[in-house]
């Protein structure tokens, strides 16, 4: 762990830059956020047709530490402190793979895209226009916060979908005015600051600020877990009938997995002591924000906050093995089928950064006496996929003639790839595989669903002889046994 720190400090002071070198690679970002916009018919009322927050709109000094909300809020404060939002400029990974783009980026588009990372990663900095979110040197405390209370809670609203689309309107934290706190509820009060309901705070538009993200200069598609969710059954149309993403993601508890696969349990109590005006609720909002975010969580030393993210994945997919009932041929050449059903997820399996992000299924078939017959999906001593593995990612291609794959995502111009799981949907994949002639029945098929956050030569790559070896974990697993004659 304290290596992973040490890591972390250095890539925050490392290959300083000249002051100034950055001051034009934002300047196309009013032409890239919002990405698109809901019809008015459909959207939030505070979502405006209008340019959102850029650089220099806001001093970072006006934001509030989240620490001045934990003497109200103490329970979401220590909810929110683990979580990836908290640690979005904290993360290791992404400070490795950030540093490497803005030393690579050399055409006004890359720069542009690189850019972008901070706006989401630590809004307060990109706000301010501080220098030092380009890692060239310190930032104000507040900006080191990642995504903290009096960042979601200054949206007064949004300028559309994608690419950081946030319109903030903070108080003033060096004068000590709190200002204005925008939520979910319409009956708030507090004796510190204003209290203001805001209609997007109840829907995933909210989330879709940030989690729908294109290419500064192309907007090809990034990551874009709100689109997924938007066009799958989760949303009816009727955000009063819809699942959103604060029903799974700000449901789930140390004890229960809120997902599409289980009950979405209420968590009654209050957010703020009863004292200072706080009311009792059916629901308290949970602020853990858990995703599939396992690896990093470990490392930044969260084991709850790891252990509920294992808890998630475990119940967004199962895997089966399709029985027809015939038993399978000695001498010949056989095939079966495995399904595999994105029961839990309201976006597609795998979503994020898709084109690091690795789901895989790893099949053995063994004969009676326990002897190999086949497997596909084993890792070699490296840690990378058996290349014949069923693989559900994206791949994103450069430009060029060739189109080669990359994953330098600021040159990236398109997806060459895309393999994964719609919400409430399923793939079925074939194998074929010889079955000896002396071979002793019946077969044991076993396949698995195993997801890692990134292939291990990339985290080789990344974090060099400091890189930890990514786990691999489980989702979903079947058996099955099958005759042979």
């Amino acid at each position: 762990m304290d290596r992973i720190i040490f890591g972390i400090v250095f890539l925050m002071f490392a290959g300083a830059a000249v002051a100034g070198d950055y001051d034009t690679w934002h300047q196309d970002h009013d032409k890239a956020s919002p990405i698109w916009v809901l019809p008015k018919s459909t959207a939030p009322e505070n979502m405006l047709w209008t340019k959102p927050g850029l650089p220099g709109d806001l001093e970072s000094k006006r934001f509030f530490s989240p620490d001045s909300c934990r003497g109200c809020h103490t329970a979401l404060y220590d909810q929110w402190k683990g979580s990836m939002m908290a640690n979005a400029w904290k993360d290791p990974v992404f400070l490795s793979v950030y540093k490497s783009y803005i030393r690579d980026a050399k055409s006004s588009s890359e720069k542009a895209e690189v850019a972008m990372c901070s706006r989401c990663h630590t809004p307060s900095a990109y706000l301010g226009n501080n220098m030092g979110r380009y890692l060239e040197g310190e930032l104000l405390e507040v900006d080191t916060r990642g995504v903290s209370c009096d960042i979601c809670h200054t949206v007064e609203a949004s300028a559309g979908v994608g690419n950081g689309a946030f319109i903030l309107h903070p108080g003033d934290a060096s004068e000590g005015n709190y200002g204005t706190k925008y939520g979910p509820r319409t009956d708030s009060v507090s004796p510190v600051h204003k209290s203001q309901y805001s209609e997007l705070h109840t829907r995933a538009e909210l989330c879709g600020m940030c989690h729908d993200v294109g290419h500064a200069h192309n907007i090809m598609p990034i990551e874009n877990t709100y689109s997924e969710w938007r066009t799958s059954p989760y949303n009816t149309g009727n955000p009063k009938t819809s699942t959103h993403c604060q029903d799974c993601h700000m449901k789930q508890s140390p004890d229960h997995a809120a997902t599409g696969s289980t009950d979405l349990l209420n968590t009654p109590g209050f957010s703020a002591p009863e004292m200072l005006g706080g009311k009792k609720r059916e629901h308290v909002w949970q602020h853990y924000f858990i995703g599939g975010n396992f690896v990093v969580t470990t490392l930044l030393g969260n084991t709850q906050a790891a252990r509920m993210a294992q808890d998630r994945l475990e119940h967004a997919l199962t895997v089966e093995v399709i029985e027809d009932g015939k038993s399978l041929k000695k001498g010949d050449l056989n095939k079966i089928k495995i399904k595999v059903v994105n029961s839990g997820a309201g976006h597609y399996l795998p979503t994020g950064l898709t084109y690091v992000r690795e789901l895989w299924l790893n099949l053995t078939v063994k004969d009676a006496d326990g002897k190999p017959l086949f497997e596909s999906g084993s890792l070699d001593a490296k840690g990378n996929i058996d290349p014949d593995a069923v693989v559900y990612k994206t791949i994103l291609g450069e430009g060029g003639k060739e189109r080669r794959p990359t994953f330098f995502l600021p040159n990236a111009v398109q997806v060459l790839h895309d393999k994964r799981i719609r919400p409430k949907g399923f793939s079925v994949e074939d194998y074929s595989f010889f079955i000896p002639a002396e071979t002793k029945g019946p077969l044991k098929v076993v396949v698995e669903a195993k997801y890692r956050s990134a292939p291990q030569f990339l985290i080789n790559e990344l974090l060099g002889k400091d890189a930890p070896v990514l786990p691999v974990f489980t989702m979903g697993k079947a058996e099955r046994e099958i005759n042979v004659n």
